[in-house]
């Protein structure tokens, strides 16, 4: 039998009761100069909010889908991105489950949650200082205008765990579920691993797309008694049709593509690396800052101590946009919605037409290794300090100079096509 890797995803349950042992002043995300909780969002949802509150934009609302396309219009969201979650994992748990799953449309920056038959439409979106903000739009009784409400506390019992990194973020689990979407704990007690290899991926979604005879665990129902071999073999890979599990016709797309589900789990981790650097990199400076104010002298800086801890945190944030340790694959896939083919489009593209967008889908995800999201406003509003250290350690491994076992899996021709891109896409990189 075949080798499980052993590393686990907690799923994180939602119990009131810890309010009361998570006072805001415990929380990094609530001190200054964070502020969650009252700081004013400037994500792309709370731009909608406020187009919407002056009578500049509307969502409309049809009868099958609520407000859902008209959302994923103004925000800009790809069909194509839709992926199906059928575990209980959401506050709707019990609208949920594999004749009934939850899907998930995407772009760059914000994540909108639609479930058939649902009063609530679910919203997570990127704000570049705050992290990950939570929304809800109500579509039990239409209102002119929309109401898109901020949610905080209640979305942060499970969105500010340790699966996010302990700050605002977004949770992509792998959970062994039964037919009805219920938690499931296989006898031979295999743990899934979210953003592990693919064999251990995607256990509670529908995956639509083709991948050789590489395997994986979507697409599976679990009940009490049965056990999932090492070898998972019961017609759940390489589905191109999902109709068989659930009538497809109650969604935008019929797909949960396979190619749109590795480039998620990637934008996932991503943007909750981001928001951790980001508010360690500010409380410490801000830390730094109280300090030579108590003491009447204008900033010093940060200490040197500090410095190492900066420094540290720039080279985590570098292995992630390096895509240290990300998936690589035996065989290639393919998706089934055209999400392939829209994402790579997006660019930008340097002088020679080549962009970070660019999928390789055969031995790796992406053809160059360096993550799209370094475009990103919450990639440009780093502290200036922790965006030094960063550019800093990303010249020195694409210009070869950091050699380092966990760099190998860039060869000297993709960090010289790398460096190329960004000098000719990054402004702010090009004239570090």
């Amino acid at each position: 039998m075949k080798t499980w890797p052993s590393s686990t995803i907690v799923f994180v349950t939602l119990v009131i009761g810890m309010a009361g042992n998570r006072a805001a002043a415990q929380l990094s995300y609530e001190q200054r100069p964070i502020e969650y909780s009252k700081a004013t969002a400037t994500d792309p949802v709370s731009a909608l909010q406020q187009r919407i509150e002056r009578g500049e934009s509307t969502l409309a609302s049809d009868t099958q889908y609520g407000y859902l396309v008209s959302l994923l219009t103004e925000l800009e969201i790809p069909v194509s991105s839709q992926t199906l979650v059928f575990s209980k994992t959401s506050l709707q748990r019990h609208l949920i489950s594999s004749a009934n799953p939850r899907a998930i449309y995407f772009n760059d920056d914000t994540y909108v949650a639609w479930i058939p038959g649902a009063e609530t439409i679910e919203i997570a979106s990127t704000d570049a200082l705050l992290g990950t903000v939570f929304y809800t739009v109500d579509q039990s009784q239409p209102s002119t205008p929309v109401q898109v409400v901020r949610k905080t506390e209640r979305c942060l019992f499970c969105h500010a765990s340790s699966d996010t990194g302990r700050v605002p973020g977004l949770m992509m689990q792998s959970v062994f579920v039964n037919r009805n979407g219920d938690r499931m704990f296989p006898s031979d007690s295999i743990l899934p691993n979210a953003a592990g290899p693919i064999e251990t991926r995607w256990a509670g979604w529908f995956v639509s797309g083709r991948h050789g005879n590489q395997s994986h665990l979507g697409n599976l129902m679990i009940d009490r008694g049965n056990e999932v071999s090492g070898e998972v073999n019961h017609g759940n890979g390489n589905v191109v049709d999902l109709s068989k599990w659930f009538d497809v016709s109650k969604y935008l797309s019929p797909h949960s593509d396979l190619v749109a589900l590795l480039v998620l789990q990637h934008q996932v981790s991503m943007h909750n690396l981001l928001t951790e650097s980001n508010h360690r990199a500010r409380i410490m400076i801000h830390r730094s800052e109280q300090r030579s104010q108590k003491r009447g002298q204008e900033s010093l800086g940060l200490s040197a101590e500090d410095e190492i801890i900066l420094d540290q945190i720039a080279e985590r944030l570098v292995d992630g946009v390096l895509m240290v340790g990300e998936v690589e694959l035996s065989e290639p896939v393919s998706g089934t919605s055209g999400f392939a083919e829209a994402f790579s489009e997006r660019g930008p593209h340097d002088r020679s037409g080549r962009s970070l967008r660019e999928l390789n889908l055969q031995q790796t995800v992406f053809r160059y290794r360096c993550s799209y999201l370094i475009y990103s406003e919450s990639f440009d509003a780093l502290p200036q300090p922790l965006l030094d250290a960063v550019y800093r350690r990303l010249r020195e491994v694409l210009q070869g100079k950091d050699t380092r076992e966990k760099y190998a899996h860039l060869s000297t021709r993709e960090r010289e096509d790398v460096l190329a891109i960004l000098l000719d896409t990054k402004a702010e990189f090009s004239a570090y």
